[in-house]
């Protein structure tokens, strides 16, 4: 297939995805497109009333004042009538426009939460949102202007072509040899600065990433005295958007110039053959009027599908990569009519699990296959890279393997509804992520429904009451973006106590007492105590003093089991890894 082909492929498949994309819409969208034509057909009362006033003012006779007074008026109405159409149809548009831009935002929210983690990880937070926003800034540009512009102008071109045919063919053949020409010049400008505008929509999306990072990381930025840096390089991709802008519009410009003298050639030739057809007395100074009317109208619609044409070029790059987004596959798939469980005893089995990421040539995990008691704490264990946190994900099925099966109470994770299970787990992460909102509201969110009396029980447990208490508006404090305003040892008891009023099942902490002190230490260690009794409790952790007590521990090492047991059958297991760590750790050689 050739490249033209593929091109033309690809236009179709735009609009086709255009209008899949506004579907909501359809129903607004033909009532609309009907009224526009309307609207159309009707305009065209007002000059043609006008052309018989011209026509019996120039054959003036004392009988013909009262039908002229009549013409008058109903030109009058006309014109009322055109204008009360255009107030009915332009209400319709903007209530459209705003309810576009509405539920696209909805959509796109969710499907961004919908998206796995693999995507997340590897797509930039300030690229996600500004393909969305200029997706759908551009999509509803679009529609605003099929609405205001392309319709109303197409429209228009047909009805006063078929007028001029019926007036006198001679008109419309003068005025349809200009059109052809108009539109391939217009076609040929918007192709020459197409890759002008790929490279411009990728710079805007990088430069939004680029200060989306600086502002995520300001703490290191101010840190490391980078702020110049960080400046310097965002005013390098801003002047790279801003030179390539220029260069694509001053190439349109100079296409302009040619189109501009396409489109007053053809308004000569009209206005050459009318005076040409009246002076003939072939046709009336009133038609003369209406022709020079319709024309005008004609070929300022060809100024307006001009201008049409390059904001849909314009457009067709940021919606193909909003399009692209909405489009990604999800990776974890919830299966129709999942099992969705009543209750869990939280037996988790890992079967001859193989898995890597996107990102890395190495496997993650290989060959796995343990064993977590319900019930019970199990410590994971070992060398940063092991494939610890990479277990956590796959019981919350974050990923799936590539090889063997996941289970919880003997039945593939894969079966199960994604919802269903995951809300009999809970994980308090190394980072416990904080919304910018009030403590109350960041601990209730695993169960936003929670009474002030259940928080402030589930703060208690997790011994984050006492650092509440001494804040400014107690549980009403807002923690600001991230929760800077709470201390490391403060955001982590704030994720306890969001684990424990979603009341699990099964219970993650992941490396949750890494990076603090030790009184901050001693505090989350004795909330984990307190709310691991009778639940499947999974404690990744560096330091071994934190998972002693554990009923079992596995210790992983390149991705697979390297050893596992209780901590008194570990740390005699001659040439054992736990043996050596706990000795290194012991004297002071590791964390």
């Amino acid at each position: 297939m050739d490249e033209k082909n593929i091109k033309n492929i690809k236009k179709r498949d735009f609009w086709k995805n255009f209008w899949k994309i506004l579907e909501p819409s359809h129903k607004k969208f033909k009532l609309l497109f009907g009224l526009i034509v309307f609207c159309e057909i009707t305009v065209l009362a007002g000059p043609f009333v006008f052309k018989n006033i011209i026509d019996r003012i120039i054959t003036f006779k004392e009988d013909d004042l009262g039908f002229l007074l009549i013409l008058i008026f109903l030109f009058f109405l006309s014109e009322e009538f055109a204008s009360l159409m255009n107030y009915t149809k332009n209400k319709i548009i903007f209530k459209n426009q705003f309810e576009i831009e509405a539920y696209l935002h909805v959509k796109a929210q969710k499907k961004l939460v919908d998206l796995s983690l693999s995507y997340h990880e590897k797509e930039n937070t300030g690229n996600k949102i500004i393909k969305i926003q200029n997706g759908i800034d551009k999509i509803t540009e679009l529609a605003g202007n099929l609405s205001w512009e392309i319709i109303p102008t197409v429209t228009q071109l047909i009805v006063t072509l078929t007028v001029l045919f019926i007036i006198d063919f001679r008109f419309g053949l003068s005025f349809i040899i200009f059109i052809p020409i108009f539109l391939i010049i217009v076609y040929k400008a918007n192709v020459k600065v197409r890759p002008l505008r790929k490279k411009r929509f990728k710079d805007y999306e990088r430069a939004s990433g680029k200060i989306g990072q600086t502002i995520i990381n300001i703490n290191a930025v101010k840190s490391f005295v980078q702020e110049k840096r960080e400046t310097e390089e965002y005013r390098n991709l801003r002047n790279g958007i801003k030179n390539k802008g220029i260069q694509e519009w001053f190439t349109l410009i100079k296409f302009w110039l040619v189109r501009d003298f396409i489109v007053d050639s053809g308004r000569v030739l009209v206005l050459l053959m009318a005076v040409y057809l009246v002076y003939n007395g072939i046709t009336s100074l009133g038609t003369l009027v209406f022709v020079i009317t319709l024309s005008e109208k004609s070929f300022f619609s060809l100024y307006r599908l001009s201008r049409f044409y390059d904001r849909i070029a314009e457009a067709v790059i940021a919606v193909d990569r909003f399009e692209e987004m909405m489009n990604e596959d999800l990776n974890i798939k919830n299966p129709k009519n999942g099992i969705k469980p009543k209750n869990i005893l939280g037996k988790i089995r890992f079967k001859d699990v193989n898995f890597a990421y996107d990102h890395s040539k190495n496997k993650a995990l290989q060959n796995i296959d343990l064993k977590i008691n319900a019930g019970c704490v199990t410590a994971l264990i070992g060398p940063s890279g092991g494939g610890k946190t990479t277990v956590a994900r796959m019981i919350y099925r974050h990923y799936d393997p590539q090889k063997g099966g996941v289970f919880i109470d003997d039945i593939n994770l894969k079966e199960y509804d994604l919802y269903g299970f995951r809300k009999f787990i809970s994980i308090v992460p190394q980072e416990v992520e904080i919304f910018s909102m009030s403590v109350k509201d960041n601990i209730a969110y695993a169960k936003p429904k929670a009474s002030l009396r259940e928080i402030k029980a589930a703060a208690k447990i997790a011994n984050a009451e006492e650092f509440i208490d001494k804040l400014s508006e107690g549980y009403n404090t807002e923690v600001g973006e991230r929760g800077v305003k709470l201390s490391g040892g403060q955001r982590q008891r704030v994720g306890i106590a969001r684990a424990i009023l979603a009341n699990p099942r099964i219970l993650i902490f992941d490396e949750a007492t890494s990076n603090l002190d030790s009184y901050s230490e001693r505090l989350i260690q004795e909330a984990m105590e307190k709310i691991s009794k009778g639940r499947t409790v999974i404690i990744i952790a560096h330091r071994l003093s934190t998972i002693k007590k554990a009923d079992k521990i596995i210790v992983l090492e390149d991705g697979q089991v390297a050893e596992e047991g209780n901590h008194y059958e570990l740390s005699r297991a001659k040439g054992g890894l736990y043996a050596k760590l706990l000795k290194l750790q012991e004297m002071g050689d590791v964390d």
